[in-house]
């Protein structure tokens, strides 16, 4: 396959479906049924990111489109890159560079998974993006995280503030999770989701926050909730071996039973509301935060946090504008509008005006008391 072939027109019996990204439109285009539903159940509910479902009445501001085919016609469209554009080099993601080939009006992007070995290539033209890459579970998962990378650059150039977060919703009011990694972030939003009434689980990993008239709007960022057995075991959560989920259960000889484990459970936005029993909210306004401690051996506690440890710990978890979230802007995105983000000064200031908690939990009995006595303290 030539790159004048790729992109010249769209593969055969593809689907189209379009997508609002904030005040953008994406037209998307794939022939694999795997990656249109692995993006529909990634930015589910609507919301996630910005991301909604729209119909096909603007002209795009971008088209992505995604064909899956045998690896010897991407092998051979990269080989063929390599004998006839000036070779260099991008950031894929943080710290990891990749080969990319530039044209005559096209350049391709070598994509190569940190964890795999399997190649893919992205052809970039004026106004479209082209995924070529084998059909297989890592291959289905491209057009998701071009999706999701696309959709990060728009709210980043949007003047969005983005911590390292995750988040629960109590009534109405989103709580963003705050904290180093370990230190229990995830564990204790989907815990308190779990239990307290009528309230919601946001997403894991990352926030994004716009600042309005009336204060901050909280937008998930829809990663993976990814965690191990000793968060379960803290949730009190037993009956994960009955579970069916997309990214399979981490494999025998894996440290996901440890405490502390790196290797993890991942579950999408779906399956935690489908095995945790939590509704998932996309955005919502922001209410406060909680600065977590997840640990066996610590006793249980819940207090006020003070404004120098609140303010030390959000500004190691705060991705500045300058941060290279996802390596360079190797797709060029196109942007309507830019605006800085607010200051971290801003917005610690705004946060002086809300409730800001320390807490320490280290199991299942330690989470449902805390559950009752954050519920206590926000209706005082």
């Amino acid at each position: 396959m030539f790159v004048s072939d790729l992109v010249s027109r769209d593969p055969d019996r593809a689907t189209t479906r379009h997508l609002r990204v904030r005040d953008q439109t994406l037209k998307i285009v794939t022939n694999s049924p795997e990656a249109d539903g692995l993006v529909s159940e990634t930015f589910c509910p609507p919301g996630m990111l910005g991301v909604s479902e729209t119909g096909p009445e603007a002209e795009p501001d971008l088209t992505v489109v995604d064909v899956a085919q045998d690896p010897s016609e991407v092998t051979g469209l990269l080989r063929r890159a390599a004998e006839t554009a000036r070779r260099g080099e991008y950031e894929l993601t943080r710290h990891y560079r990749q080969p990319r080939f530039d044209g005559e009006g096209h350049t391709v992007f070598v994509l190569r998974d940190q964890n795999s070995d399997e190649v893919a290539a992205l052809v970039r033209t004026e106004g479209r993006v082209t995924l070529l890459r084998p059909r297989s579970g890592l291959g289905d998962r491209w057009l998701t995280r071009i999706v999701r990378d696309v959709a990060t650059r728009i709210a980043k150039a949007a003047g969005s503030l983005v911590l390292h977060s995750s988040a629960f919703v109590y009534e109405d009011g989103a709580y963003l999770v705050i904290g180093d990694s370990g230190a229990g972030k995830s564990t204790t939003a989907i815990a308190l989701a779990r239990l307290l009434p009528s309230a919601g689980w946001m997403g894991n990993d990352r926030m994004h926050l716009d600042r309005g008239e009336a204060g901050y709007r909280v937008t998930a960022c829809p990663l993976p909730l990814a965690i191990n057995k000793g968060s379960l075991d803290v949730m009190g959560v037993t009956d994960f071996g009955s579970w069916s989920v997309r990214a399979g259960l981490p494999p025998a000889g894996s440290d996901w039973d440890r405490f502390h484990g790196e290797d993890k459970l991942k579950l999408s936005s779906q399956e935690v509301g489908r095995y945790l029993g939590v509704r998932v909210v996309p955005d919502a306004p922001l209410a406060g935060v909680v600065l977590p401690r997840v640990d066996r051996g610590a006793g249980y506690s819940l207090g006020p946090a003070s404004s120098a440890h609140t303010a030390e710990v959000i500004t190691r978890n705060c991705f500045s504008l300058d941060d290279n979230l996802y390596g360079e802007d190797w797709l060029d995105v196109p942007v309507r509008r830019r605006a800085a983000p607010p200051s971290l000064d801003a917005f610690l200031e705004h946060l002086a005006k809300l409730p800001v908690f320390r807490c320490s939990v280290g199991s299942a009995a330690d989470v449902a008391t805390l559950a009752a006595d954050f519920e206590d303290r926000v209706r005082r």
